[in-house]
């Protein structure tokens, strides 16, 4: 019983230092664009974070350390959740991308994967295939590694 409360509290810690981490991204260039701002709450329902813990993580400025994932499939999921944030309004701030490079270093891999990933959902983009459809193709690839 024990071990499946500080489960469900691991979980819920993991996950709204995922939301603060996109969060940080989205407002290193101090402006949340509403496309940023939904897709932040679209991870978050996804999560299962509801309106108020959103606004709650939205409104905390503190930084907090990264929760680094065990596995590499989760870790690069979150490598790509920050770079689909830096990307979705249409323009890479250089601040976005500091903050994103950062984070990425953080998760032990090669600081070529964030310029590779800005090239493949640049193209998704511009194709207007979403997020999700644009990560299933990215699993395929990890799937045939």
């Amino acid at each position: 019983m024990l071990n499946q409360i500080l489960e469900v509290v691991i979980n819920t810690d993991y996950k709204k230092n995922y939301l603060k981490q996109l969060f940080l991204i989205a407002l290193a260039d101090a402006h949340l664009d509403s496309r940023e701002e939904e897709y932040l709450f679209f991870i978050a329902q996804k999560m299962g974070i509801n309106h108020q813990e959103f606004h709650s993580i939205k409104q905390s400025t503190a930084e907090t350390s990264l929760i680094i994932p065990d596995n590499y499939y989760q870790r690069f999921r979150m490598i790509f959740d920050f770079v689909w944030v830096m990307m979705i309004d249409g323009e890479i701030d250089p601040r976005e991308k500091v903050v994103c490079q950062q984070l990425v270093n953080q998760l032990d891999f090669a600081s070529g994967v964030v310029d590779d990933l800005i090239e493949h959902i640049n193209y998704h983009l511009s194709c207007g295939i979403n997020p999700e459809h644009t990560f299933a193709k990215f699993e395929e690839m990890l799937m045939e590694k």
